[in-house]
């Protein structure tokens, strides 16, 4: 009796072929699907809609100086639209304060103590033009308001007031502006507290106005 001991070897031998060719198959077979599921993404990414854009950068525009040097008033805005500005800064270097307005009708303000040789943006010491909201009443003249720019000319312009930043005092509300942008004037330096004083007593004086109905105005 003869025993074929080389047909059950050669058929496990078979088998174990068969798996492995299988397995292969099957590697080839996703490889080929990811290679061809990549190009569809990335077709996807492509079409699919963009990200939004990151906030446009601000260009400073250029600066508008009072003509005697004391209120600058330096604004930034997107690319060609310096006409509508996005962020305001205005400086008064003659009383020492600054206000930052990021968005309209809010500002933020801070007081600084004047330099050495800021004495020389003294609005008397130029042609000014005085502007005061004023109220005749049976006690006298009282002042609510008033605004002091200087002219280049020895004329007021009324409507060059609206093209320069210029410097007012609201005294119902014990506020002082550069610009319209405004902060309490308690909260000047010394030297910005006197300085507003005399500002305020010369305009007086020059109009005939008593300052003890500067007190009552405010």
């Amino acid at each position: 009796m003869k025993r074929d001991l080389g047909r059950p070897s050669d058929a496990c031998g078979t088998e174990r072929v068969a798996r492995i060719v299988k397995d292969v198959l099957a590697s080839l077979a996703a490889g080929v699907f990811v290679m061809c599921l990549l190009p569809v993404l990335s077709s996807a990414q492509e079409i699919g809609p963009k990200p939004p854009a990151g906030p446009e950068t601000l260009r400073q525009c250029a600066s508008i100086v009072s003509l005697d040097g004391r209120l600058v008033m330096d604004q930034w805005a997107r690319a060609g639209e310096c006409a509508r500005p996005v962020r305001t800064r205005v400086t008064d270097r003659f009383l020492g304060f600054t206000c930052l307005e990021n968005t309209p009708h809010s500002s933020a303000c801070r007081s600084f103590a004047p330099p050495p040789g800021s004495a020389e943006f003294d609005t008397s010491r130029f042609f000014r033009c005085v502007d005061m909201a004023a109220t005749d009443t049976d006690a006298g003249i009282v002042v609510s308001r008033m605004k002091v720019w200087a002219a280049p000319s020895k004329e007021c312009d009324w409507t060059r007031s609206v093209e320069v930043p210029v410097m007012e005092v609201d005294f119902q509300t014990g506020e002082v502006c550069a610009g319209g942008l405004c902060m309490f004037a308690d909260r000047l330096s010394v030297v910005g507290k006197v300085r507003l004083r005399r500002l305020i007593g010369k305009a007086f004086r020059d109009f005939g106005i008593g300052m003890t109905m500067q007190a009552r105005s405010r």
